[in-house]
């Protein structure tokens, strides 16, 4: 993990595009220095499933807040405070053919 993203960068460098998934995947995760987070999803489908996790050790992950069901095509933001992880990512948990969500995360204090 070559950066930390969160609130002792200046701002443009707390945001980092997490990935584009197309099937039941994890991005790859990031390190961050922060307790509030934006999750920005962005959907090509009808039926798309995801969960923001976070870890304390790269190793044993949790959701933020729940999973999250995506039932158009379209841009949806998630927000979490006050949130204590070390790294997070985005795992999709149900994505038909031809589906895809890409996500961007915004980190500060």
């Amino acid at each position: 993990m070559p950066e930390i993203y969160g609130a002792w960068a200046s701002r443009r460098d707390n945001i980092v595009e997490l990935g584009t998934l197309t099937s039941t995947a994890s991005t790859d995760s990031v390190e961050v220095s922060g307790s509030k987070f934006t999750f920005a999803h962005t959907i090509v489908g009808s039926n798309v499933r995801t969960i923001d996790e976070g870890s304390l050790d790269g190793t044993n992950w949790f959701s933020l807040d729940g999973e999250k069901t995506h039932e158009s095509t379209g841009s949806y933001a998630h927000h979490y405070e006050p949130r204590i992880v070390r790294y997070v990512r985005t795992r999709c948990t149900s994505i038909g053919a031809d589906e895809s969500v890409n996500i961007w995360m915004a980190c500060d204090s």
